[in-house]
């Protein structure tokens, strides 16, 4: 921190003497600040970028949390770069943004940035879709082993059929591992070598085969409000996608064969079955993804959850969606051998950390509510 302040200070001095300092002087400072702190230069760079003295700061908050080690440079670049992005931020954006950045990974933070920028600057996410779909690319290829390889760019309207069907197969194969326990001295594959082979079979069926090649039946779930159905104009998001989505986007994905739009506001089945039920119905694990947003701790898609009950089955529990939770294979098992808690309040989840964690044992909002840009928990 304090080389950091230095080095920014060293800046302001050259700009304040000489102008702006030329590319070898900064890289030269850059190449000094990794060298004593033992960091690469790309990490001196973020160092630098957020020493400098936070009341001379374009975004002074988000300084002032790095100079008081609540933050760290990585995630000051992120807040500065969002930020700077939108312009003109409503009014208290960036304390919330902040106030997020101490609770959120930088993956989240990135996230949460994403939303706010999708939800207060609508021309820079379409413009950034359109570019996306001009950029647009498969390449085939071969190793030097003589494997083929293929690398792919796509937008996301193209990408969320392929992500969600892929998915499908990768849960559907370790599904069954846990299921049968001779599937699973027979099925060794690896998740890249089940999407490979998905990828082969989605070929065959598509040169002349007359039935679906998998048996494994998917979805893809786009999510858009009433208003941005009628008039494209607003943000959705769609289930494979870790991302927001302009709403013209989302109107294009909803209209699509093999896609479920999902328009809010609008009439619910009933999803209420008791106790009679072990398993969640898909009307209700519908529901659930729908509050959630994806696994309810570390965000992971819905399409790599399943639905688990708060209160267990076993003990009582109802399978109803005020007891139902999206979670992630590796979370549960967090959930289950850890001293983490999960309750529902007001129908909603809400991650409680060990005293080892945070001693307050502040409850964290779970679910992508926790990215909300609007909110501050």
């Amino acid at each position: 921190m304090i080389v950091a302040a230095g080095a920014a200070a060293q800046l302001d001095r050259t700009r304040g003497t000489r102008g702006e300092p030329t590319p070898r002087e900064l890289a030269g400072q850059r190449r000094d600040t990794a060298q004593l702190l033992g960091v690469d230069e790309r990490s001196a760079q973020q160092l630098i970028a957020a020493g400098g003295e936070p009341g001379r700061a374009k975004h002074p908050l988000a300084r002032e949390a790095f100079h008081q080690g609540r933050i760290g440079a990585p995630a000051v670049e992120v807040l500065e770069h969002c930020l700077d992005t939108l312009g003109e931020a409503p009014a208290g954006l960036e304390s919330r943004l902040v106030a997020k950045a101490e609770r959120l990974t930088l993956r989240e933070l990135r996230r949460a940035c994403e939303q706010a920028i999708a939800l207060h600057r609508r021309e820079v996410l379409e413009e950034k879709e359109r570019r996306h779909r001009d950029q647009r690319e498969l390449v085939i290829g071969r190793d030097a082993d003589g494997m083929v390889t293929l690398r792919a760019r796509l937008d996301a309207a193209s990408a969320a059929p392929v992500v969600a069907l892929l998915d499908a197969q990768v849960r559907d194969a370790f599904q069954r591992r846990r299921d049968d326990v001779v599937v699973a001295d027979a099925d060794t594959r690896t998740a890249g070598q089940i999407r490979a082979d998905a990828l082969v079979m989605l070929a065959q069926h598509c040169l002349g085969c007359d039935e679906p090649g998998s048996g494994v039946r998917t979805e893809v779930v786009v999510r858009l409000d009433y208003d941005t159905l009628r008039s494209g104009i607003g943000v959705g998001s769609c289930d494979s996608l870790t991302g927001p989505i302009s709403g013209g986007t989302a109107r294009i994905m909803a209209v699509d064969a093999g896609m479920l739009p999902v328009v809010l506001g609008g009439e619910s089945l009933p999803l209420d079955w008791g106790r009679r039920k072990r398993l969640f119905t898909p009307a209700q694990r519908k529901a659930i993804v729908e509050r959630d947003g994806g696994c309810a701790w570390c965000l992971a898609p819905p399409t790599w959850c399943v639905v688990h009950h708060v209160e267990f089955w076993s003990d009582g529990g109802r399978t109803d969606i005020d007891n139902g939770v999206l979670l992630c294979t590796g979370c549960h098992v967090r959930l289950h051998t850890g001293e983490w808690e999960l309750e529902l309040r007001d129908g909603h989840p809400w991650l409680i950390p060990p005293a080892a964690v945070d001693h307050t044992r502040t409850p964290i909002r779970g679910g992508t509510a926790r990215l909300d840009p609007q909110a501050i928990a």
